[in-house]
């Protein structure tokens, strides 16, 4: 019996195969099937239960071990890394086993605060998960936390001008005003881009005025040819 015949194999050009011969190289480029077909990047809604909430513990402990819920929310949720049924899940799975209490603060606010068992819990697993999903979230954290702080002690708002408008900022210190300052700029989205860059490091564009402040000379005259 004549055994069947396998079709060939269609030949395909690898990047560099024909080094030795330039002139038979071809224009196009070799396929390939990482490029064509190329593996989407991880997403947090991947991991299992457990790893979702070792890093919310994980970013509680970042912070001291305590959050308000919204800022949470607004960082897992509103960051786009879980929808709110996972975030419920993975925060519920906490409080239920001891991990996370909520309490109010001093204003009132609702805040999930690590226990001393959540805390622990942290420090051990914590690299159980992916340092691609710890780096993620917990940039997103740092960045959402700092602006909130900032917006703590500093409002902002904008006044409409007859030419353009006016970034209006109030630094204010444990309730006392520091500073007041009024900024024209050519339009709305002008003046909303500056306060968006005055919010992402408050503390040094007002040190930078005091600095100049102190530091500011009149200007020399020169009289030589007087």
């Amino acid at each position: 019996m004549k055994p069947e015949q396998l079709p060939e194999e269609e030949n395909i050009d690898l990047p560099g195969q024909m080094a030795f011969y330039p002139e038979l190289e071809t224009a196009d480029p070799a396929p390939h099937i990482m490029l064509q077909n190329p593996i989407p990047a991880p997403e947090l809604s991947q991991l299992e239960q457990w790893k979702r909430s070792i890093l919310f513990s994980d970013i509680l402990l970042r912070f001291q071990g305590k959050l308000p819920e919204r800022w949470l929310y607004d960082i897992i949720v509103g960051g786009g890394f879980l929808n709110y049924f996972l975030y419920a899940d993975s925060l519920g799975a906490l409080i239920d086993h001891g991990a996370v209490v909520m309490m109010p603060d001093e204003d009132g606010e609702n805040c999930c605060v690590l226990t001393e068992t959540g805390s622990r819990n942290a420090q051990n697993l914590r690299l159980m998960v992916p340092k691609v999903f710890r780096d993620q979230v917990h940039l997103k954290a740092l960045h959402y936390v700092t602006r909130q702080k900032a917006l703590r002690d500093l409002h902002i708002s904008y006044e409409d001008a007859e030419q353009g408008c006016r970034l209006c900022l109030r630094c204010m210190d444990h309730g006392q005003e520091m500073f007041f300052l009024r900024i024209s700029a050519p339009s709305k989205e002008s003046a909303e881009e500056l306060g968006e860059r005055v919010l992402r490091n408050p503390a040094r564009f007002f040190g930078k005025i005091l600095d100049l402040a102190l530091t500011n000379e009149a200007e020399p005259f020169d009289l030589r040819n007087n």
